[in-house]
């Protein structure tokens, strides 16, 4: 993502990273570049999606938010097909491209602002995604949060919205990066992890007990 975003911002002179989207660079000019990004990051976090869904076992609310990764993954290949107008309006008049793509965004950006939260509710119960459940519990409320501050700065026409845009996206992606790591060094595995339970006790022998009396 970072490498072809970089690209594309290169070969774009007078784009301007702190106040414009980042989506005005799969518009006009060398286009294709970061409409190539799309496909590529979005299709790479759906097989995150995937990964991640098959080997943690930590009930219900994990795996939405493992989904949620998903629907993030889709919205980003999709966005490729229905590329902004010029200075990626929202609120004022827009073509249908520009509509489809202010409702990709609205839902990828929920999405993968809420999926760290989800995730780490459950981490705790497996053995091999514990010691992350802290890390993507933190990662949850900032992502929330940030998206929240990306929003109203979207609908109040705040000129740094492009950084607040890089700031919100910069901490999940971290995070997928490390998970996804973390991911790779486990084994395949089709059954919970689970802590291991206390060996059984064997019955305490009374060896003072009388014996029967023969007689």
């Amino acid at each position: 993502m970072l490498t072809l975003w970089t690209v594309a911002i290169l070969l774009r002179p007078g784009y301007d990273q702190l106040t414009q989207y980042g989506s005005e660079l799969a518009t006009g000019q060398d286009s294709t570049i970061m409409n190539a990004n799309f496909v590529i990051t979005g299709s790479l976090i759906i097989i995150f999606f995937l990964g991640l869904f098959t080997h943690i076992h930590a009930g219900k609310w994990p795996a939405i938010g493992a989904i949620l990764l998903g629907i993030f993954g889709v919205g980003e290949v999709v966005t490729a097909a229905f590329p902004c107008d010029p200075g990626c309006p929202f609120a004022s008049s827009q073509s249908p491209s520009q509509s489809i793509h202010n409702l990709i965004a609205v839902i990828a950006f929920g999405s993968l602002a809420l999926a760290p939260l989800l995730i780490s509710s459950g981490l705790k119960r497996d053995t091999l995604w514990g010691e992350y459940q802290s890390y993507s519990l933190a990662t949850g409320f900032a992502s929330i949060g940030l998206f929240l501050l990306f929003s109203f700065a979207v609908l109040s026409s705040f000129p740094y919205v492009g950084l607040l845009q890089r700031v919100f996206l910069a901490i999940p992606f971290l995070w997928i990066e490390l998970m996804a790591i973390h991911l790779f060094k486990i084994p395949n595995r089709t059954s919970p992890a689970i802590p291991p339970s206390s060996p059984p006790v064997a019955p305490k022998t009374d060896y003072h007990a009388k014996l029967p009396v023969e007689i």
